[in-house]
């Protein structure tokens, strides 16, 4: 029995090659290959025949090739100070849908909250051709210590920049971020709905203190006079949840609106501690739906923050921004979700 080989399918193929198969020039095919098709005038049946050629020699285009030719990677940076933090990870999430939907590649890079390792990166994922990154910055309290190199850092970036979560007014960066006094407002009007009037606040760290410019704005609302003294400033730990939600609780307080889930978790130690119930005896709100959230004693109320749905349109700006002139500078804001669970009770 004779056997025919198709010797093509042993040699690598070319543009060429099925440039003259097709009977068409190499930039009908370089075209077609791009999925650019529809922005020249070729027929479906000359598209058809020049797909139908490369997948029949499993051609694939050079991506070396073609970035040199686009200036082009297709890849894009993400910067991230942390990879513990649950709300990072749901911002990763969506940045990683967006970037499978538009077929670009994601390095991710863990800075570890220090700054001058994020400007490392900003420089590294240049000097690796990314076509744009995307930057959430370490803590507030690193980067006022290192602003200026950071602003410095930002302002020489050849590719855009969008800056999650973390503002910076020089940086030339479109800024998103959820609406934090939405968030904090919500929390309060949740419980001054419920008849409270005596609310303890523990702020977070000074990038979150829009939380608590929230609280304050539903107290003034809904006529409550500001109590300095309930107002206590912890670092989102569950460490200084426990100390400052004992303070308050001391003080009678009937609620607390702690700015984040794991300080909500201290404060809910500190009550158990000085045989306070849960709801019963004082309520509870935190802020972030972590995990944590749901697996205590008593389900927590909180504000969730969509970090999924950010992560996904910080991508598709960046996405749409790769290639354009850079013009003005814009920030967006997310509404953040009250998520009713067990550990509020009306007074």
């Amino acid at each position: 029995m004779e056997v025919l080989l198709d010797w093509r399918r042993y040699m690598k193929i070319t543009a060429k090659d099925i440039a003259r198969e097709a009977g068409v020039s190499e930039a009908t095919v370089s075209i077609i290959l791009n999925n650019k098709a529809g922005h020249y005038r070729i027929s479906e049946k000359t598209r058809q025949k020049v797909l139908e050629i490369a997948e029949r020699y499993e051609f694939t285009c050079n991506p070396i090739a073609v970035s040199l030719a686009t200036r082009k990677t297709h890849t894009i940076g993400l910067i991230l100070p942390n990879l513990v933090n649950p709300f990072l990870a749901n911002i990763s999430t969506g940045i990683e849908k967006c970037a499978q939907e538009n077929e670009y590649a994601l390095l991710l890079c863990n800075c570890e909250e220090n700054v001058k390792q994020c400007v490392k990166y900003l420089d590294i994922l240049q000097k690796r051709y990314v076509d744009g990154i995307l930057l959430v910055l370490p803590r507030e309290k690193e980067v006022n210590a290192n602003q200026r190199l950071v602003e410095a850092a930002l302002r020489k970036c050849r590719v855009p920049v969008i800056l999650i979560e973390h503002y910076l007014q020089k940086a030339p960066c479109d800024f998103m971020a959820v609406d934090n006094v939405k968030g904090g407002y919500l929390a309060a009007e949740y419980l001054l709905k419920k008849g409270h009037t005596r609310i303890g606040h523990i702020a977070g760290e000074q990038f979150t203190r829009q939380r608590t410019c929230g609280y304050l704005k539903a107290l003034k609302d809904y006529g409550i006079p500001m109590d300095s003294g309930l107002v206590m400033q912890g670092d989102f730990s569950i460490e200084s949840g426990y100390e400052c939600g004992k303070r308050l609780l001391e003080q009678g307080v009937t609620a607390v609106f702690a700015g984040n889930d794991y300080m909500a978790l201290g404060v809910w130690r500190a009550a158990r501690e000085l045989g306070l119930r849960i709801p019963e005896d004082v309520s509870l709100i935190g802020f972030d739906d972590d995990p944590v959230a749901v697996v205590m004693d008593v389900p927590l109320t909180t504000v969730r923050q969509p970090g999924t749905t950010l992560g996904k349109a910080a991508s598709e700006m960046l996405v749409q921004k790769i290639g354009e002139e850079r013009g003005t500078y814009q920030q967006y804001y997310f509404a953040p979700q009250l998520i009713e669970r067990s550990s509020v009770a009306a007074r």
